[in-house]
């Protein structure tokens, strides 16, 4: 596991995610989309080729400052 010192105030980073609200009240961890957006008639954006990556955050357990990633291995 990654330990992470805040860059503005130099305390310990407590990792988490940001909750990604869906239709119909589903909860998901937010994701990053390689490219721009493309509009889609039913599902509003395809995702069709697209990279996707979930997205980690981590917050200062100090001053609160938040610093997301997509990392290709979330495991490292």
């Amino acid at each position: 596991m990654a330990i992470f010192t805040c860059p503005r105030c130099s305390n310990t980073m407590d990792e988490g995610f940001m909750l990604d609200h869906t239709a119909h009240s589903t909860q998901l961890q937010a994701t990053w989309v390689s490219g721009k957006p493309v509009r889609s008639r039913w599902t509003g954006i395809t995702l069709k080729g697209a990279t996707q990556l979930p997205v980690e955050t981590w917050r200062c357990r100090n001053c609160g400052y938040l610093e997301s990633y997509a990392r290709n291995n979330p495991n490292v």
